[in-house]
């Protein structure tokens, strides 16, 4: 398995991973090659957002400040490797058109 970087308009490497981890669904970037608007879809975002919200219900009902830190570090791994590896880059170009 491979990291979900390429452009949807170009293909080629749209962004670094550590850029692309850190945007949200409501933010549009441009890729670094073709200059198209690409962006992360919405249901990524609630994909990566999933194992944080286990890892608080678990703290909540387990009451254990240790488990809830490891929880919560295990958490952050699977948010950054699931936003790498799992949701893809999509376009932000009004009708999914390239940008020209």
């Amino acid at each position: 398995m491979h990291m979900q970087l390429g452009c949807p308009h170009c293909a080629q490497r749209a962004m670094p991973g550590v850029v692309k981890a850190f945007t949200s669904p409501w933010q549009v970037r441009a890729c670094r090659n073709c200059g198209a608007r690409i962006g992360v879809p919405w249901w990524g975002h609630g994909l990566t957002v999933l194992p944080m919200m286990l890892v608080l219900l678990l703290g909540l009902v387990t009451q254990d400040g240790w488990w809830l830190l490891i929880g919560i570090a295990i958490a952050f791994v699977a948010y950054f490797m699931l936003r790498l590896y799992v949701v893809p880059i999509v376009s932000r170009e009004p009708d999914g058109q390239r940008r020209i």
